[in-house]
Formats: structure tokens, sequence, C-alpha cells
């Protein structure tokens, strides 16, 4: 295999999104393996197992070869916790655990740049600042671009609260913008309408794993000269993550894509000098490299530790597997349930290159048709869903709410919110456990014409 050298059907292949989407699909269609994978870390264990599969002399498909085993279970749970990590993932965090004890490098330790390093090899980012969660990410890019008290940041309502708690910490207010359908990602025009003298960034979130209009928001946020932030929590390796932006913040959450084993994100930006302010605000305001001596009146303790970063470079070469392994089950769910839309009002999402397959939504246009399904696949065939964000920003009991949101009208997105399923997809998953789920809703959708 020639170093740095890749080729799936005609097209380099690098890990990120674009190229695992078109590899997904030549599995599927049974196309030949005739590839070279470039040389990250993170394409290790893909690189290893195509090359295997490429030599093998097996009848078993290519498919099943990539996929575990059915669990001896009834009904299909969501997102099994003993299954987020395989047991060869287990065996090298294990394993990397037990050199940081060893080593007693528990806080700060080599780990960390190398971590960091191996990151920015493979998501092509010019600089990584690791940090102690996804939330520390986004509060730690919003203040290096220059967020502060009394600014405001457009962002979305349907998303996990760090992304608002992100801009309270950094004393700003949250302005929300609506999105477009049937993706839910923020609307660059209704953006633009919310800017404001006080706007000093925008904060979109590829919702899912799906990319947002990046372009779009770059063109509005030039115009108004604005500051642009991703939070791309839920879209680590998805192509075009940090191509448009000042910074973008990912997170390694033990549920994401590329879960550690407890908390942990990391900033990626191109700009030397937004990295620069990342390192000083992550670590106590602190000149970087020189402990207790301070350049900036404030900072966060949010470095990630160096068992975390040990524990992140010994999982960091199943990553481009596991992604491939979702937009299969990505790809086979959309061919599966496609023709259910021809029968019932129902969105299946596109196939997408830009997209990580974090979860995967079905959108009923029906009042009342999601909670009914839901109802239905959960108690004939123990199938569980579920519903992300079950309660927007602006709906949430808090004691800021009407002064904050009490005007605010997102039609879009309350009409998204109102009708979203999501099903059970991770990189644990069989295939045997997949075609349970779309047996279940074919039978449940039946019923209902």
């Amino acid at each position: 295999m020639e170093k740095d050298q890749a080729v799936v059907a005609g097209r380099t292949l690098t890990g990120d999104s674009a190229s695992i989407h078109e590899l997904a699909q030549g599995v599927l269609a049974g196309a030949p393996l005739a590839f070279r994978v470039r040389e990250t870390l993170a394409n290790h264990e893909l690189a290893k197992t195509l090359e295997t599969l490429r030599h093998s002399e097996s009848d078993t498909s290519v498919l099943r070869t990539l996929f575990p085993e059915s669990p001896d279970t009834t009904g299909v749970a969501f997102l099994p916790k003993d299954r987020l990590l395989s047991p060869e993932e287990k065996t090298a965090a294990a394993a990397a655990f037990a050199g940081v004890l060893d080593s007693g490098d528990f806080t700060s330790g080599p780990a960390v740049d190398s971590f960091e390093g191996a990151l920015s090899e493979f998501l092509g980012a010019a600089h990584t600042v690791a940090t102690g969660s996804g939330t520390d990410a986004l509060i730690i890019a919003l203040r290096a671009v220059g967020v502060g008290p009394g600014d405001q940041v457009i962002l979305p309502a349907n998303s996990f609260a760090a992304t608002e708690n992100a801009v309270f910490a950094c004393g700003a207010e949250p302005v929300l913008a609506d999105v477009t359908l049937p993706d839910g990602n923020l609307d660059p025009a209704s953006v633009e309408e919310h800017i404001t003298a006080r706007t000093t960034a925008i904060l979109p979130v590829h919702l899912y794993g799906r990319l947002a209009d990046m372009a779009g928001l770059r063109a509005v946020a030039d115009r108004h000269r604005v500051s642009l932030v991703e939070d791309a929590c839920q879209a680590i390796g998805v192509t075009g993550v940090g191509q448009y932006s000042d910074a973008a913040a990912l997170s390694f959450n033990p549920y994401k894509n590329f879960g550690l084993c407890g908390k942990s994100g990391a900033v990626i930006t191109g700009s030397a000098e937004i990295a620069e302010r990342c390192r000083v605000l992550s670590y106590h305001g602190f000149v970087p490299g020189q402990k207790n001596i301070k350049c900036e009146t404030f900072g966060l303790n949010s470095r990630i530790d160096n068992t975390m970063a040990a524990i992140g470079l010994a999982l960091l070469p199943w990553l481009s597997l596991r992604a491939l392994r979702r937009a299969c089950l990505a790809k086979r769910y959309i061919d599966a349930l496609s023709p259910l839309a021809r029968q019932v009002p129902l969105d299946v999402p596109p196939f997408a290159p830009d997209h990580a397959w974090h979860l995967f939504p079905l959108v009923f246009h029906e009042d009342g048709l999601r909670d009914t399904v839901r109802t239905r696949v959960s108690r004939s065939s123990g199938v569980e869903t579920d519903v992300y964000y079950p309660v927007l920003t602006h709906q949430h009991e808090t004691p800021l709410r009407e002064k904050l949101f009490g005007d605010v009208s997102l039609p879009r997105t309350e009409q998204l919110n109102a009708h979203v399923l999501h099903l059970p997809l991770h990189a644990g998953m069989s295939l045997g456990e997949q075609d349970r789920v779309i047996d279940a809703l074919h039978d449940a959708l039946r019923a209902q014409t």
C-alpha cells in the first residue's frame, strides 16, 4: 500500500464523509474493493479491514463482514451503553488507561499533543486544541473570536442545551433564527433578519451530523462583519467542517460518533491567532507552555486530560471504520423506508455526502402520526426510538424565557420538532437489528394505511 494515496472508484479515500459516502455505496452495491487508503491514524482499522476483505476468499458478503452478529436479545435498543465500544476498542482503551496509570501523567502529558496532532492530520485542520468537553470547546471558540458580555449570538433552537449554554457562559445573549426544512439546519435568510448592532457571531449546528449551509452563512457573516463558529459536535469527519468558519467545536462524548470514555472535545481552526487564544483561554489564561504565568485576566480549566487524550489515541484508529458502518446503515434505512414515503406523508432523509449520520431522522407530516408509530413499534417489536430534542430552546420553562424568547416565532423549527422521530443507528448495530426496525416500521405504517 503506497503511503498517502487512496482511490475508491476513482476518488481519494481520505476518511472524510464524502469518501465514506462513496465507499458505502460501493459496498452496498457489491462493487469491487479496488482502493488504497490514505495513511492516517483515524483510517487505520478501515484500511486493514478493507485490505483483508479485498484478499478474502470467503463467501461471506463484505457488508456482513463489516457488522457484528445480532445480539441474543429481544427488541432493539436505541443506543445500548454496553456496546458503545467494540470488544477490540475496549481492549485498546483499557491498555491506554493502564499505561497512564503506570506513568502517573493523569492531567498533563505527552498524549495531549499527540492526540491533537493526529486529529489535525485526519481532519485537515491547521490547528486543534483538545478540551475537557464539547461544551468547553464551544465556550472557548466563542470567547476566542471575541464574544463577550452584552453581545448577541444567532443560533438555532433545535439543539442540545450546550449550544445556548455556551453563549450564556460568555455573558452573551442567544438570538434564535429559524431553520430550513426538512434538514433542520440554520437558515441563512432567517439569520440575516435577526442581525443587530450587538450581533458578534453566528453559531450554526450541523443537526444530526448533516452540514449546514456554511457557504450561505459565511456570506451573511462577511456582509455584516461578524464571526462564524460551528457547533460540529455531531459532525466529526464531515466534509466541509472548518472550511468556512473561524472555528469549529467537536465533541467526543461517549455517545458521539467518535466517543471516548468520558467528557472531551476540541476546537479546530485555520487561524493561528484563534488557536493561540483557545490555548490560553482553555488553561487559566496561562501563557502556552508556561504554567502559572498568566497573559489573560481569565481562563478556564478546560484542557483535555492526558488520560482521556491517551484513550483518544487508542480509539482513533477505528474512527473511519465506524463512519463506514453508520453510512451503510443509513443507506439501508433510506432504501428500505423510501417506498413508505409514497404511501404516507413522510420525509426520509437523502443519502448525502456531507453527513456523519449521528442520528437518523424520519419526519411525519401528519399530526400525531409520529407518536402513534413510536408506540406501535415499541409495543409490537420492542424497538426503541427517540426524539432529539423534545423541548426547543425558547420553550423551556426557565427564569429568562419571557425576557429573551417571549416574542420568538420559529414556525419551521416548531413544525419539524413536532413531527421528527429518530431510529436506532450506531456503529455497534447489527444488520439483523436494523432489519427488525425496518420490519416494525413497515408493520406500523401498514396499519395506518
